[in-house]
């Protein structure tokens, strides 16, 4: 069964800036993360609650919580910036 998935407000606001194409593959790819989160890598140091996946030069960020089987897609990462 795959998990919930719930965009944050930055993330949404993320995904508007980038064009249509992109934006199918990216749900494309989450869809697919949805179906088993906890194999994707996971980030270190101060971000190691969450995990990443790369569509094309973009980095998605995200974490899940396996007891409620929600999928939480955190941040749009462009040019290997992680600063807030």
């Amino acid at each position: 069964m795959p998990y919930k998935i719930l965009p944050t407000k930055e993330f949404e606001k993320d995904f508007k800036k980038i064009a249509s194409f992109m934006q199918e593959r990216i749900k494309k790819k989450v869809n697919e993360v949805a179906e088993n989160p906890v194999r994707y890598k996971h980030l270190h140091y101060n971000l190691k609650d969450y995990c990443r996946i790369w569509v094309g030069k973009l980095r998605i960020v995200f974490k899940y919580n396996t007891e409620r089987q929600e999928l939480y897609l955190e941040k749009i990462i462009f040019d290997h910036r992680y600063r807030d």
